[in-house]
């Protein structure tokens, strides 16, 4: 499966079967003060983080129509959920309210999640302020929160019916918090194929993980997920693709208690499937090498603990993508060249992560 990145445009508008919403890029600060204090009815969740650090941003809006939450994996969970439907419902939210969310990617899925369950649904517009969730997560539709110590187990579909994304939230953000966003804007440079590949090891080479020309790279890498879930909204079948270094990355969040930012995970678990892929003949090593060698270099991770196969595999077995006793995988047959590979989760698979390990 393969997916070709469109032409650049300054707005994307996608289409989906619960309606067509777009991404719109505020000039300022103010003017996305404005947008929001436009849109009738709103009740504002917002990450308590960036409720501090922007006041101005919520300057007209009445303070009883704002909840605050932190922005962990303990608050996306149900009784995450049950807050802020409380919050709704205590502030006589009624079915023609909007939920305006202003966070990163855990306040948009404990947002989603609310706003699709109460009173069997309300619309809600997606403020994202992290990169991550300016570059990947504002789009799609997919929402879900924890279950217990495993990720994302309780989920719907649901889009939003607009996408604010003022990119001068990055600039507060702390360096890992960009390392993270690019860490899923990897995983969409790989899926869109080898032009964008190129393209972000380029800009990564001139200028890091700077926020020069950061816009770009954000609807340069929208577009690619676009493509795919505009072809395939529910993940029936091309969308699974975008779990591409998804399932060994959970693992790694779970093993780590959460240690480990999520986009840095997942451009972890991109290393350890193109491994898996080399090792069962799928990927050739040059290519495998030239993709290793770039994470190597700009997404290495220190962790606090050791982390064994065993542990990893212990993990797996929960992923809500393991049926019976295997688990599809997304791997590479090339850069633009993803397969999905329905793998046994047993002792061969437990070595070849452990023979990773040791690399």
């Amino acid at each position: 499966m393969s997916v070709t990145a469109p032409a650049l445009a300054n707005d994307i508008v996608i289409r989906s079967g619960q309606g067509d919403y777009a991404v719109e890029t505020p000039p300022s600060l103010a003017a996305l003060g404005r947008a929001i204090r436009a849109i009738d009815r709103a009740h504002v969740f917002i990450d308590e983080r960036v409720a501090a650090l922007y006041p101005a941003l919520l300057e007209g809006v009445e303070s009883a129509r704002v909840h605050r939450a932190p922005a962990t994996e303990e608050e996306k969970t149900l009784a995450g959920v049950e807050r802020l439907a409380r919050f709704l419902q205590e502030t006589n939210a009624t079915k023609n309210a909007t939920l305006v969310v202003i966070g990163g990617g855990i306040v948009q899925d404990v947002g989603a999640f609310a706003a699709h369950a109460y009173y069997r649904g309300i619309p809600y517009v997606l403020v994202p302020t992290t990169l991550l969730s300016m570059a990947d997560s504002c789009i799609g539709a997919k929402t879900g929160v924890n279950l217990g110590a495993f990720k994302n187990q309780l989920g719907f579909f649901q889009s939003p019916s607009r996408v604010l994304a003022w990119p001068g939230f990055l600039e507060t953000l702390e360096p890992d918090d960009i390392r993270s966003g690019f860490g899923e804007i990897l995983k969409l440079a790989i899926i869109g194929g080898s032009q964008p590949y190129a393209l972000l090891r380029e800009r990564v080479k001139q200028v890091g993980f700077g926020l020069d020309g950061i816009d770009e790279t954000i609807f340069r890498t929208l577009r690619i997920k676009q493509r795919v879930i505009e072809e395939d909204e529910y993940e029936k079948n091309l969308r699974k693709i975008l779990n591409y270094g998804h399932t060994f990355g959970h693992a790694l969040e779970g093993v780590t208690d959460h240690e480990v930012p999520h986009g840095l995970a997942v451009a972890w678990g991109v290393d350890v499937a193109n491994y898996v892929a080399m090792r069962t003949g799928l990927l050739a090593r040059e290519t495998f090498e030239d993709l290793h060698d770039f994470i190597a270099e700009r997404f290495a991770l220190t962790l606090r603990r050791k982390v064994t196969a065993g542990d990893l595999v212990a993990k797996m077995r929960r992923d809500k993508k393991v049926t019976g006793s295997s688990v599809q995988l997304v791997l590479a047959a090339g850069v633009g060249d993803m397969r999905l590979v329905p793998t046994p989760v047993d002792e061969r698979l437990e070595t070849l992560i452990s023979d990773y390990l040791l690399t």
